[in-house]
C-alpha cells in the first residue's frame, strides 16, 4: 500500500475508523452509510467478541452494502492474514458485482485496537493501492481516560487525522468544549470535528477538507502542548541539512528506543543535496513512505514527537553516537507543529 505522492492522491481511500469502546464508531459509520455519497464504499467490521453485533447493526441499514467481517478477535492482535483475506474478499465481491472500483473502504476496528499493528499489516498488502486515513471518535460524555485505558486511547487519538467528537446531543456546550480540548491535548495535528448537526458532522468526518489536503506540507503551528502527565511532546531540530542515511538511522533508533510508547512522529526535514524538504510521518513505529514536498522557506523545519511515558533524557540518549553536525537538538515544547 506504499506509493508515491501522486499515486496516493489519485488512489481510492482506505479509512481506519477507530476509537474507544462505546465512543460511537458504529453510529458514525451507520450515519455515513445513510448518505448518498457512501454509494461506492465497502466496509470491513472487526468485532472482538464472539457475536458480531456491530456487523449486524451496520448491515441492517444497507442490504446492498459490500461488507466483510473480521470476527476472530481484535485485528491488531493478529498477524495480518485475516485482514488481508477480508480485503481480498471485499474486492472479489465488488468485481463479481461489476460495479467498478471502490471509492473508499472503511475498516471499523474494535474499541481495543491499536492503530500501529494494523498499519503495519496494511503496508504489507500489495494487491491494491490505497490512500490511508485514520478517523478516531471521542465520546463527549466521557472524554477523559484513566491509567488502564490510556495506552490504547492515546494511541488511537494521536494516530488520527480527524477526531470526531460524538454524542453531542447528550451533553452541554461546556462539555463539548472540554472534549475538544482533550482531543487537541492528545493530537494538535488532527482536525477536531464537533459540529452539533449530526449529518453535517458525519459528512465532515468522511470528506477531507481543503485544509486537510494542505496539511501534508505543514508543520504543527504554535499549538499549546498537552498537559497530560504521561504524554510528552518533543521537538527535534537539526542545525543544518542532515544526510538522508543519518536521518533514517536516527529514526530507526527512535523507534527502537520507544517501541509502543512512540505514538506520533511528524515534521519537515531539510536533507543534504535536495532543495525540497522531506515529510516524515509516522504512527507508532510505522512510517509512511517519505515524500518530498513544496514548502516555503519560512515554514519551520523539525520533527515533532508525541510519546507516552518517555522523558527528554531518554530521547536525548539516542543521539549520543552521532556527530555534532548531524545530531538533532531535542527539547520539550509547549508549542508544536503538525
Amino acid at each position: 500500500m506504499r506509493t508515491g505522492l501522486q499515486s496516493r492522491l489519485s488512489a481510492p481511500e482506505f479509512v481506519l475508523l477507530t476509537g474507544s469502546l462505546g465512543s460511537g464508531k458504529t453510529t458514525l459509520l451507520c450515519d455515513y452509510l445513510s448518505l448518498p455519497e457512501s454509494a461506492d464504499i465497502g466496509v470491513i467490521v472487526n468485532e472482538a467478541g464472539e457475536i458480531n453485533v456491530d456487523g449486524a447493526v451496520v448491515s441492517s441499514g444497507r442490504r446492498d452494502l459490500p461488507m466483510t467481517l473480521l470476527g476472530n478477535g481484535c485485528v491488531c492482535c493478529s498477524c495480518g492474514d485475516d485482514l488481508h483475506a477480508a480485503i481480498d474478499e471485499l474486492l472479489a465481491l465488488r468485481r463479481q458485482s461489476g460495479a467498478g472500483e471502490f471509492r473508499r473502504i472503511v475498516l471499523e476496528t474494535s474499541g481495543l485496537a491499536m492503530p500501529g499493528p494494523i498499519l503495519r499489516s496494511l503496508m504489507r498488502y500489495n494487491r491494491a493501492e490505497y490512500r490511508l486515513r485514520i478517523i478516531s471518535t471521542l465520546d463527549a460524555a466521557n472524554p477523559e481516560t484513566d491509567d488502564v485505558t490510556f495506552p490504547i486511547r492515546s494511541a488511537q487519538l494521536t494516530a488520527a487525522r480527524s477526531i470526531v467528537v460524538t454524542k453531542l446531543d447528550r451533553v452541554s456546550v461546556d462539555d463539548i468544549a472540554s472534549a475538544e480540548s482533550v482531543a487537541r491535548q492528545f493530537n494538535p495535528a488532527a482536525g477536531v470535528i464537533a459540529t452539533v448537526d449530526r449529518l453535517a458532522r458525519t459528512r465532515a468526518a468522511f470528506a477531507p477538507t481543503e485544509l486537510e489536503a494542505r496539511a501534508i506540507a505543514s508543520q504543527f503551528h504554535a499549538i499549546v502542548a498537552t498537559d497530560h502527565s504521561r504524554l510528552g511532546v518533543f521537538l527535534a531540530e537539526w542545525p543544518a541539512a542532515v544526510p538522508w542515511r543519518d536521518l533514517c538511522d536516527w529514526l530507526e533508533d527512535l523507534a527502537g528506543l520507544c517501541g509502543d510508547r512512540l505514538l506520533r512522529v511528524k515534521g519537515l526535514v531539510s536533507v543534504g543535496g535536495v532543495a525540497r524538504p522531506i515529510l516524515i510521518d509516522g504512527v507508532g513505529t510505522t512510517f509512511a513512505e517519505p515524500s518530498w514536498v513544496e514548502a516555503a522557506p519560512s515554514t519551520g523545519r523539525g520533527i515533532v514527537i508525541i510519546a507516552r511515558d518517555v522523558d527528554l533524557d531518554e530521547l536525548t540518549s539516542i543521539s549520543g553516537g552521532y556527530s555534532a553536525e548531524v545530531r538533532p537538538t531535542l527539547k520539550i515544547t509547549s508549542k508544536r507543529a503538525a
